[in-house]
């Protein structure tokens, strides 16, 4: 019998260095210099399709108490952080977006960093024009979806931090038989941990895998 357990893992604040960059060398020399130089460009807007890695780069950056994760009901008090990272800004509502233009217009008056992520490039966000055009000043960066190999690097790397012996034949068969977004495979590898803890099982097989796609879709 399969013993029950909670849903936890272990708690892994996310690292830039553990980022896989692939074709994104430029993008995080630029956001290194945005966390580091003091003179460097303060207003940052990041943007790629989901689970292309922006929220772990925003965590990476900010302590946790200045990382924001917009839903429709977030709003924006004045907020005197050096720095502030502001994810998925296209669920805002129209009264989180008015805040935030006020914000970014403080925020750059008084010489305070901002690093903002979405889906799309500012002027293809569903959001007021003129917050669009401020979230257009600063530097606009694009985050590239990692390739085959590198995508493969991710998911080892994954395994790595949650302590899974994961082979590479196993995680050959999650990116050809799995949707393919880093948020569903390494959301799959939580699951297969919790799997993994809860049936004392050490490496993760195929068999396995498919218990855990059969279990979920039902």
């Amino acid at each position: 019998m399969r013993q029950q357990i909670l849903p936890l893992e272990p708690d892994i604040p996310p690292q830039l260095a553990q980022f896989v960059v692939g074709q994104n060398a430029e993008v995080i020399d630029q956001l290194k210099r945005w966390h580091h130089d003091p003179d460097g460009e303060r207003q940052i807007y990041l943007w790629g399709v989901p689970g292309s890695g922006k929220t772990h780069l925003l965590r990476s950056l900010v302590p946790l108490n200045h990382y924001i994760a917009c839903h429709p009901a977030t709003r924006f008090s004045p907020d005197p952080a050096p720095e502030l990272a502001v994810d998925d800004v296209q669920q805002l509502s129209t009264e989180g977006a008015t805040d935030l233009f006020h914000r970014y217009n403080e925020r750059r008056d008084a010489g305070l960093r901002l690093l903002v992520s979405g889906p799309c490039p500012p002027s293809e966000l569903s959001l007021f024009p003129d917050l669009r055009s401020r979230l257009a000043w600063g530097l606009v960066l694009r985050i590239q979806p990692l390739n085959d190999d590198d995508k493969l690097t991710a998911l080892q790397r994954h395994a790595a931090d949650l302590g899974l012996d994961f082979p590479d034949p196993v995680l050959h068969y999650l990116l050809t038989h799995c949707p393919r977004n880093n948020d569903y495979l390494f959301g799959l590898m939580r699951r297969l941990l919790h799997w993994s803890l809860s049936t004392h099982r050490a490496t993760i097989t195929l068999p396995m895998i498919r218990q855990v796609l059969d279990h979920h879709d039902h």
